[in-house]
C-alpha cells in the first residue's frame, strides 16, 4: 500500500537519487514529498509528487525518506523593493539587491521549490550549508543560461532577486517549509520600484 513521505536531505539541503529503472542519479532538495511504492533489497522505491521531478519514479538507499509531517505551512508571501533593497516576509526585513541594468520586473513572481544544487553558491558554503540552494522566479521550468531570475544568497547579481549571505539559511529554512498548493511552488514575490 503506497504512503505519502517526503525527502531527507545531507547538510547541504539535497539527497542523490536514482531515477528508476535508468539508473541516472539526481538531486532533489529535501522535504519533497513522496509517495513510497515499495521497499526491496535495502532500497525505497517511490514517485515524486512536487517540483521539478513530479511523476517520475526513483529509488534510494532506506532511510533516507521519511513519514509524517515536518512541519509543512501555507504559501511564502514575501516582498522586495528595489529602491530600498529589503526583502520583506514575516515581518523580518533582510538586505537584497538586483542588477541595476537588468533588474528583476515589476510586479508578482512565484517562487518555485529549488531545482537543483546551483554550483555557482559553492562559494558561499561557508556562510551558509544551504547556499546552492536556489529558488526559481517564474513558470514552468528554469532553462540554464538564459537569463532566468533566482532568489538566491550572494554579493553580487545579474538580474536575480540576491540576498545577504548572513540571512539565506534563516530564510531557506522558512521557504523549503512553505507550499502554495500546486506542487510545484513555495509562495510568491511581490516586487516593488
Amino acid at each position: 500500500m503506497p504512503d505519502k513521505r517526503y525527502t531527507v536531505g545531507g547538510k547541504d539541503g539535497w539527497l542523490n537519487i536514482k531515477r528508476e529503472p535508468i539508473g541516472m542519479v539526481v538531486a532533489v532538495p529535501e522535504f519533497i514529498q513522496v509517495k513510497l511504492n515499495y521497499t526491496r533489497n535495502n532500497r525505497d522505491f517511490f514517485v515524486i509528487l512536487e517540483g521539478n521531478e513530479r511523476g517520475k519514479e526513483f529509488s534510494v538507499l532506506s532511510g533516507n525518506i521519511k513519514g509524517g509531517d515536518p512541519g509543512y505551512r501555507g504559501a511564502a508571501n514575501l516582498q522586495f523593493s528595489i529602491s530600498k533593497k529589503l526583502l520583506t516576509y514575516l515581518g523580518e526585513k533582510i538586505t537584497a539587491i538586483t542588477a541595476v541594468d537588468n533588474p528583476i520586473p515589476v510586479g508578482v513572481h512565484p517562487i518555485q521549490l529549488p531545482d537543483f544544487p546551483h554550483e555557482l553558491g559553492r562559494t558561499y558554503m561557508t556562510h551558509s550549508s544551504f547556499a546552492k540552494n536556489w529558488f526559481y522566479l517564474g513558470h514552468g521550468n528554469a532553462i540554464p543560461g538564459n537569463n532566468d531570475r533566482y532568489l538566491h544568497p550572494g554579493s553580487g547579481t545579474l538580474g536575480c532577486i540576491t540576498v545577504e549571505l548572513a540571512a539565506w539559511t534563516k530564510l531557506y529554512q522558512y521557504l523549503i517549509l512553505c507550499r502554495r498548493g500546486d506542487g510545484k511552488t513555495v509562495g510568491t514575490v511581490t516586487v516593488v520600484r
